[in-house]
């Protein structure tokens, strides 16, 4: 019973979050109150799932019994958000700190507004609190359901892709992301500085393999290389030992093997350059250790 109540309310749950980025990928000032209903509605149903994994009888109000009969037609009074929370921290010690808990107060502070027939007047306001919102969906999910993808629902990597145009989403993530981006090992070159799915310059070494933080996508190292490769040779890196050194070559001219990751190489050495708003300059060819 434990999962059948928690997978249907985190299936829910998607189902509203996935309404919500449609109303927000419109951008339209009378629509961003829908965003708010459906993402606050998204939030709550995703941590009373968490809840329903601990005890789907937590999820009752009251500490009066409820029957299995009354739990399949929802035939009673469920726990609020705020008491939500509190029982998690209370049984499986799932917190959230001042930010998040600052981010569900102004959703439904909106959201209470927007019930009421008061429309807010500040979109930027509106849209921010959005794209604050659906970071934190992600954030609980991906800490909490990693390995779940209810039927029918977008994967997190699908719903974040969609929202790279959205700036406080994106300003939001960014930011969200910025202590784990800096201690964790990141390519030297500048191969992977724009995700190819989402864009965002997020890419870090996991193990094997190379993944964006932003948007989730992920490759081995050595399917990377090959991608990069001119003739799809990889080598093994004398410096770092990973399967990432890839060939580059400019018509005749003498080859160069470069490790994408750490940045050693052979041959002549390669030239970056990058768009500087009125030309392309030159720049370092490798980021600095630690960026």
């Amino acid at each position: 019973m434990k999962h059948k109540y928690a997978y249907g309310l985190l299936e829910n749950a998607w189902a509203f979050v996935e309404s919500a980025v449609n109303y927000a990928r419109q951008d339209r000032q009378e629509q961003w109150k829908f965003a708010v209903l459906h993402l606050t509605t998204a939030l709550e149903l995703l941590l009373k799932a968490r809840l329903a994994l601990e005890d789907p009888k937590q999820l009752a109000a009251r500490s009066t019994p409820i029957t299995e009969r009354q739990f399949e037609q929802g035939d009673f009074r469920t726990v609020g958000i705020e008491d939500c929370i509190e029982r998690l921290a209370r049984m499986c010690r799932f917190c959230l700190n001042q930010r998040e808990r600052a981010v569900i107060e102004t959703l439904r502070g909106l959201r209470n507004r927007v019930v009421h027939y008061i429309n807010p007047s500040n979109s930027n306001e509106l849209k921010a609190a959005v794209g604050a919102g659906l970071n934190l969906f992600i954030e609980i999910n991906n800490a909490e359901f990693r390995d779940e993808e209810p039927f029918g629902a977008k994967t997190t990597s699908q719903v974040v892709v969609e929202l790279h145009k959205c700036d406080d989403f994106v300003k939001e993530r960014l930011a969200s992301l910025s202590n784990q981006l800096r201690s964790s090992p990141r390519p030297r070159t500048h191969h992977t500085d724009e995700c190819s799915h989402c864009l965002q310059d997020a890419t870090v070494i996991d193990g094997d393999d190379v993944r964006c933080l932003f948007c989730g996508h992920g490759e081995a190292i050595q399917e990377f290389a090959e991608g990069i490769s001119v003739d799809r040779s990889v080598e093994t890196c004398p410096e770092c030992g990973r399967q990432s050194v890839a060939k580059h070559q400019w018509k005749d001219c003498e080859p160069t093997y470069e490790c994408f990751c750490c940045g050693h190489f052979r041959g002549p050495e390669l030239k970056c350059c990058a768009w500087n708003g009125t030309a392309l300059a030159e720049i370092p060819r490798l980021h600095p250790v630690g960026r």
